[in-house]
């Protein structure tokens, strides 16, 4: 991410809102913590079968390989390839699921005694999938058995060349199909009319090694770890047996069976016994993905296929030098965007032209500038080899990019892709053009650019919730991925104390989330900047929760996601435009004059204030207020009757005073102290009312307590003043405290000190905001 990406504004919403009764109830029906119970109602997972293998994927959630398309004749086809010593070359893809899915295939085949080739497409020379200049070449060097992996589906003319040549073909794919299938002599594929799988989301890895368990049985669980890596990487469900191949290839991973991966996991600095799905989304794939970004990846094929150590860490060592390379080409050719994309600010679709830029990077740069802008963006660069320009596109949810582009089909040299993604070569001339014609789409679509872009969260919790165990349950829940997002807690009206940036580029953050009772540390990429611009501000806060480890201890943090101005911290906000804190002000009769209004609670005061020949104009608090600046001088008895005057206060300035000619605070009423001293009084004869100082003196209280207590008493007829001496009254029933007029305005008192003179300024506006009529 980078600090674009959060020039954006987000609306969060919750992915659901189950009451803590519905929450709590089907925690106990189903015996699972209110959390894990929360979560997973949110992900509509409610039916007991259900829960179970969702909670607990394992090996034996799967399924029957040959219940996949043509899986027996895929078989036969296989067995009588290696039976005959027949030549058989496997076709793949240079994306990380296609990397995976070539060396899933490449070791099953060789686990059976088989020698299979494989041949990985060049971004640059060859294209994505199917290219008959290299079928031919394959052809040529005389192979029996052709098997596509992660693509071929589409290739309808070329696998007709290679059965005219006499070549038997197996395709196996996942990838969307086309109106007419290819004449292959099996199609391996999940979503097969009339012979859907019941995992229909399988990567084409996840299609290899369900060929792989067709082929070898419980062995095929020996490159289950490649198979989460392909899954993983190209972004698919994680339902149903996905989950059990990312949670079963985690377990894998472990058993060190693949040397060139546990030199890949060794360089990524990541601890095999603890890799997760994350890991493998942020580290591992991206490291596979960068060689076909810039290089050929069949490097990555002989990385994950290798037994020689010594050769794994040579290009272990060459793919961390290649990704480098690809994060400061992304790196160099984002920035250099950044002018067009200004420039753009008011196109409903951005176009922008590299020439300098690597092609293999097109499609990052597309993804960071929509990130940014929520905005379709195509990411384009000249190819000298061809004389056109090449590009990749994407668009944000909402925006169907394949069905904008295909409008203007007869534009382009090439195209292909789908909702949201997009790659095609075009003519410059032809680009220009293209460019204007979509700025209608947005429209067309009923797409809202500026619209604020809507995320989920999925707990709403206090920072003291936040704990160790807390994360165990979320885990409960993993592997996450698509289909299954990791939960994002919210933690509302909190602050970022201490932030500082971090990184090469000083764009990071590095923050403590508190409350006032506790806090944690959250990291944030590309969030600095924004930091600055809520400085001090109370905040809503998103992310996900983890553990970070440093020199072998374990602490909570937060991976932030995003962070607002909080509604209640911009309502306090708007109201500092309001009002000023005079609490603590001496004020002067001169000083006081300046106000067009003055405000008074308490008749007193009032006499006072006329007397003193004040310029201002005085009023009571029940009378209109005529001043754009005006001054509430006194305290109101109760908070009531302050609630009623900011309800139709629309003055433009108001000062807060609230003087008093009272000393001591308002304390609340001391029930054992009352009880003392009632039992007291009703235990000792001869208590004459003048010398309470005595009986105060006697049960060590204070004098004016002892007077209080006692109006209260005489109010509930209590006790009775008779001749001078206090007696036990004849009750005739109970009464509670609060029938007191005194009692009560104690009570009331109590609550304006509390509120309107002890609290600080910002939890005083925060109070008033539920009333006043500013907010």
């Amino acid at each position: 991410m980078t600090v674009g990406d959060f020039l954006t504004e987000i609306n969060w919403e919750k992915r659901k809102n189950p009451t803590k009764q519905v929450i709590d109830e089907f925690a106990k029906d189903k015996k699972i913590d209110p959390i894990v119970a929360e979560l997973l109602l949110e992900r509509d997972i409610t039916e007991p079968a259900d829960i179970e293998t969702f909670l607990h994927a394992g090996v034996d959630e799967l399924q029957d390989p040959f219940e996949l398309h043509d899986m027996d004749k895929a078989l036969e086809l296989i067995d009588q390839a290696i039976e005959s010593e027949a030549k058989i070359a496997i076709y793949g893809d240079y994306d990380a699921d296609g990397v995976t899915s070539t060396s899933i295939m490449k070791l099953a085949l060789q686990k059976l005694g088989a020698k299979p080739i494989f041949y990985i497409p060049d971004r640059f020379k060859d294209g994505y999938g199917p290219n008959l200049a290299r079928y031919k070449f394959l052809a040529d060097q005389g192979i029996d058995l052709l098997i596509t992996v992660d693509n071929g589906v589409s290739g309808k003319d070329e696998i007709k060349y290679m059965k005219d040549r006499g070549v038997k073909v197996i395709v196996t794919d996942h990838h969307d199909l086309p109106a007419e299938l290819p004449e292959a002599d099996a199609i391996v594929h999940p979503t097969i009319p009339g012979s859907e799988y019941v995992c229909p989301y399988l990567s084409g890895a996840g299609v290899a090694f369900k060929i792989a368990d067709a082929l070898l049985g419980d062995e095929a669980l020996e490159l289950i770890d490649l198979a989460a890596i392909g899954t993983v990487a190209d972004s698919v469900a994680l339902k149903g047996e996905n989950r059990v191949i990312v949670t079963e290839g985690l377990k894998q991973m472990k058993q060190n069976h693949h040397v060139g991966l546990t030199a890949l996991i060794k360089k990524c600095k990541l601890k095999v016994n603890g890799i997760s799905e994350e890991d493998i989304g942020f580290k591992l794939a991206p490291r596979i993905n960068a060689l076909g970004r810039l290089e050929n990846a069949s490097s990555g094929v002989e990385l994950l296929t290798t037994g020689d150590k010594s050769f794994a860490k040579e290009i272990v060592d060459e793919t961390e030098d290649i990704n480098t390379r690809r994060q400061e080409l992304v790196n160099t050719a984002f920035a250099d965007a950044q002018s067009q994309i200004n420039a753009q600010k008011d196109h409903g679709v951005i176009v922008l032209k590299g020439n300098k830029w690597h092609q293999g990077i097109l499609g990052i740069v597309a993804s960071r500038t929509m990130d940014q802008e929520n905005k379709p963006v195509l990411a384009t660069q000249f190819d000298e080899n061809s004389g056109v320009m090449k590009g990749s596109g994407r668009s944000p949810e909402g925006f169907n990019l394949f069905t904008a582009l295909n409008k203007y089909n007869d534009l382009f040299v090439a195209f292909g892709g789908h909702a949201q993604a997009c790659g095609f070569s075009i003519e410059e001339a032809q680009l220009d053009k293209l460019t204007e014609l979509l700025q209608a789409e947005p429209k067309e679509q009923g797409f809202d650019p500026q619209a604020p872009v809507v995320k989920k969260y999925d707990l709403a919790l206090n920072i003291t919730e936040l704990n160790f165990d807390l994360i165990k349950k979320i885990n409960q829940l993993a592997p996450f991925g698509m289909g299954n997002p990791k939960p994002v807690v919210k933690l509302t009206n909190v602050s970022l104390a201490q932030p500082r940036s971090i990184g090469k580029d000083a764009t990071h953050l590095k923050t403590m989330i508190a409350d006032g009772n506790r806090q944690i540390g959250a990291i944030g990429f590309g969030m600095f900047a924004k930091s600055q611009t809520i400085k001090n501000s109370v905040c809503d806060v998103y992310g996900e929760l983890g553990i970070n480890e440093w020199a072998g201890k374990k602490n909570l943090q937060m991976m932030l996601d995003d962070f607002q101005i909080s509604p209640q911290a911009k309502k306090i906000a708007a109201l500092r435009q309001v009002y000023l804190d005079y609490r603590n002000k001496r004020l002067s009769s001169e000083v006081m004059g300046h106000f067009d209004n003055i405000v008074f609670f308490n008749e007193t005061y009032y006499e006072a204030a006329k007397r003193a020949n004040i310029k201002a104009k005085l009023i009571h608090y029940d009378e209109e207020c005529d001043g754009n600046n005006i001054l509430i001088y006194d305290r109101p008895h109760s908070l009531e009757l302050f609630e009623n005057f900011i309800k139709k206060n629309k003055t433009k300035y108001t000062a807060l005073l609230f003087h008093t000619d009272l000393t001591g605070t308002y304390l609340k009423p001391d029930m054992i102290k009352m009880k003392t001293l009632l039992k007291y009084l009703y235990t000792h004869q001869n208590i004459q009312a003048e010398r309470m100082d005595l009986v105060a003196e006697y049960l060590k209280l204070q004098k004016n307590d002892i007077d209080f207590y006692l109006k209260v008493f005489f109010e509930l007829n209590f006790v009775k003043i008779v001749n001078g001496f206090v007696e036990k009254a004849d009750a005739s029933q109970q009464r509670e405290l609060t029938e007191s007029p005194t009692y009560l305005k104690r009570l009331q008192r109590n609550d304006v000190e509390k509120i309107l003179i002890e609290s600080n300024f910002d939890d005083l506006l925060s109070w008033m905001s539920d009333y006043d009529c500013h907010c």
